[in-house]
C-alpha cells in the first residue's frame, strides 16, 4: 500500500508525517505538559526546551519502552513493599520497563539534567525524591491478575478493551476507554496511576483519577 501511495505522488515529508501520526496512536496522547511540574523549559540547562530531558528524536535509548528515551537511567536496586496480603509477593521484580524511567529523577540517584549523553547536577528533593527505599509505597512492576474480577465481566469491559487469550483462558488487556488508569505490559507501574505529561492536574501528584471519595484506589480494589 505504502509502494502505491508513493506511486500517486505522494512526497517523503507526507510519509514521514504518517508515521508519526502512527506511532503517537500507539501511545496516550499528550495531556498538556507545558506549565506543569515536567516542563523545564524555563531552567538554564534545558535550552529553553521541554521535551528534550527525556525524549529526542535522533540517537534515542532503542532499549527502553518509552518512546525516543533521551534521559540517563538509574541502575539502581530497590527495597520493595512487601505483604503476606499479596497475592504475588513471589512475582514481584525489580522496577523494570516505565517505572525505571520515572525513578530515573524520583530516586534521586541521577540528575535531573542528566541527558542527551551529558551528566547534570540538578537532583530531585523534597518528597519527589523517592530513594531507593519504596518498602512504603505501592508495589510497581507487579503483574494485576484481576483477583477479583471475572474474565469478561461488565466490570471489566466498563474500563479496558480486552482479547481473550486461549493459552491463558484470560481476557488480556489492550488498551483503555475514557483516560482510565492503565496497565504496561501487564504491569502496574508508576504511569499507572500518575500522568508525566499532565500540567491540567487535580494536585501536585499528577493523578489520572481523583482521591475524592477514594476513587483512584477504588479502580482497581473495589470494596
Amino acid at each position: 500500500m505504502l509502494k502505491n501511495a508513493l506511486s500517486l505522488g505522494w512526497t517523503s515529508k507526507a510519509v514521514a508525517a504518517i508515521s508519526m501520526l502512527m506511532l503517537a496512536s500507539a501511545f496516550p496522547a499528550v495531556a498538556g505538559i507545558r506549565g506543569g511540574p515536567h516542563d523545564f523549559s524555563q531552567t538554564t540547562w534545558s535550552d529553553g526546551e521541554i521535551c528534550n530531558v527525556c525524549h529526542t528524536p535522533h540517537n534515542a535509548d532503542s532499549s527502553s519502552q518509552v518512546p525516543l528515551w533521551n534521559h540517563e537511567v538509574s541502575i539502581a536496586t530497590y527495597k520493595l513493599y512487601s505483604s503476606p496480603t499479596m497475592n504475588v509477593v513471589a512475582e514481584q521484580p525489580q522496577p523494570g520497563g516505565v517505572s525505571r524511567m520515572c525513578l530515573s529523577c524520583h530516586d534521586g540517584t541521577i540528575a535531573i539534567d542528566s541527558f542527551g549523553g551529558n551528566s547534570g547536577k540538578t537532583t530531585v528533593t523534597g518528597k519527589p525524591n523517592l530513594g531507593a527505599d519504596l518498602s512504603n509505597d505501592h508495589p510497581i512492576g507487579i503483574e494485576w491478575i484481576h483477583q477479583t474480577q471475572t474474565a469478561g465481566s461488565l466490570s471489566c469491559l466498563s474500563c479496558h478493551v480486552l482479547n481473550y487469550n486461549p493459552e491463558t483462558m484470560a481476557y488480556e488487556f489492550v488498551g483503555s476507554v475514557g483516560g482510565e488508569l492503565r496497565f504496561f505490559d501487564k504491569k502496574v507501574e508508576c504511569p499507572s496511576c500518575h500522568d508525566v505529561h499532565n500540567s491540567q492536574v487535580m494536585d501536585v501528584k499528577l493523578l489520572r483519577k481523583s482521591l475524592v471519595g477514594s476513587q483512584l484506589c477504588l479502580h482497581c480494589h473495589p470494596k
